[in-house]
């Protein structure tokens, strides 16, 4: 298995001034290359290399950038990736706005009509910009231009990068921690983008290992939530059997509400200094209960396939549904950070992580029926079934119904690749 990684490795604090210059200056001439190539990119412009070199050949960019070829290829590539992504978009945003037009041309009475044209309006305000760069941008660096070297003594990393004279190089000092030294161990750098962020410079190194994959006995699923973090249910290898079930909390929201009182109540004094000391402490608490609950949901699924629920649920809370606190509560989680840094976890041991749409899990029975109804009861909610009269964790159940899913998803997998290889 094949596991990608960026690390962030800040520059050294003790890098002289005219190094520092020297990347400005850098940087800045590769922001105004990417400009300049992506005003030569049309609506209609085939999205390929051969195409993008061609324009840049035929116009005078690299009279005006002044930046060699290995430079002036990785802006290209900035530039056909910025593109490719809004064509995706784009894409998406024209289905969702066919939809609403035609719901709109079949409204039955005046209140569906002004709701379907809400919906219009509110499409039309998100239609997807086409790429620009207005502000600092950095492309990827590979061993053309730079690569990240290992030193020894006082500096453990160096990145060796290309200047703006034909010929010259420059050695920048890295400042790594124990974390950013043991994922760079034994594995393979790509490739690297020079950002400054806050006043300082840093290296987003992506990195390469393999790992062998791990053998899994059996299939499970996971069910994200609010009160609950998240509801893990693994089914027995066997048929028969009883499936292990989890819940996991996590302080994550007791920690973020307190730093938002203490936020609120800085706001509140005028004290801008200290809210200055408290900028981006926040955002590094959530994404460090994050990496911890992934690193604990990893350890329990080890051995497991195990599917992760995805839902659409956090965008339909549209404004003016008549619950907002529920829309704030919903706008402060990460759903789907937290899927991200499952997957990342459980691959770096050798397993296999699959999504899934979670839709109607939460309101199907065990037994297979949708005559259902909730109920909540002490921060929880539980299933109660008119068919078999059963009573549910309702998370718990959707994690089940998760793991059914990535079972038959699997099985459908590998009767296809039998047919296949039986037909050839």
């Amino acid at each position: 298995m094949e596991v990608r990684k960026t690390v962030r490795i800040p520059v050294h604090y003790r890098t002289t001034k005219s190094k520092i210059d020297r990347l400005d200056r850098l940087t800045a001439r590769l922001t105004y290359c990417i400009s300049l190539i992506n005003g030569l990119v049309t609506a209609n412009t085939k999205l390929d290399r051969p195409t993008l070199r061609k324009l840049v050949k035929e116009s005078d960019v690299v009279e005006k950038a002044k930046l060699s070829s290995g430079f002036v290829d990785q802006c290209i590539d900035k530039v056909l990736w910025a593109w490719k992504s809004y064509r995706a978009l784009h894409k998406e945003w024209e289905y969702r706005y066919n939809r609403a037009l035609d719901r709109l041309e079949s409204a039955r009475d005046d209140e569906e009509k002004m709701r379907a044209e809400t919906g219009l309006r509110k499409l039309e305000k998100k239609e997807p910009r086409t790429p620009r760069f207005e502000e600092k941008t950095s492309c990827r660096l590979d061993c053309r231009t730079g690569t990240i070297q290992r030193g020894e003594n006082t500096f453990r990393l160096w990145m060796h990068v290309s200047t703006l004279v034909k010929g010259e190089t420059m050695d920048v000092p890295m400042n790594p921690s124990y974390y950013h030294l043991k994922q760079l161990e034994g594995a393979m750098i790509s490739d690297f983008e020079i950002i400054r962020k806050n006043g300082r410079y840093y290296a987003h190194v992506s990195t390469t290992r393999f790992v062998d994959d791990r053998i899994t006995s059996s299939y499970g699923g996971v069910d994200q939530g609010l009160n609950r973090t998240l509801a893990i249910v693994l089914l027995p290898p066997t048929g028969d059997g009883v499936p292990r079930e989890e819940l996991m909390y996590d302080e994550k929201r007791n920690l973020l509400d307190k730093y938002d009182a203490i936020i609120a109540s800085l706001q509140q004094a005028g004290k801008t200094r200290k809210l200055k000391q408290l900028r981006g402490k926040r955002n590094n608490v959530s994404v460090y209960r994050d990496w911890l609950l992934a690193n604990k949901a990893a350890e329990y699924t080890a051995g497991y396939t195990i599917a992760i629920g995805n839902t659409r649920f956090r965008q339909a809370q549209y404004r003016g549904n008549g619950m907002p606190a529920l829309r704030k509560r919903i706008g402060k989680w990460s759903y789907g950070r937290q899927r991200i840094f499952i997957a990342h976890k459980r691959a770096e041991r050798g397993l296999s992580t699959m999504l899934v749409d979670e839709r109607n899990t939460s309101n199907t029975c065990r037994c297979g029926s949708r005559l259902v109804a909730r109920k909540y009861l002490d921060g929880a909610s539980w299933l109660l079934c008119h068919s078999c009269g059963s009573k549910l964790d309702a998370d718990l159940n959707a994690a089940y119904n998760i793991a059914l899913r990535c079972r038959d998803d699997r099985l459908k997998v590998r009767m296809n690749a039998a047919e296949n290889r039986t037909s050839a």
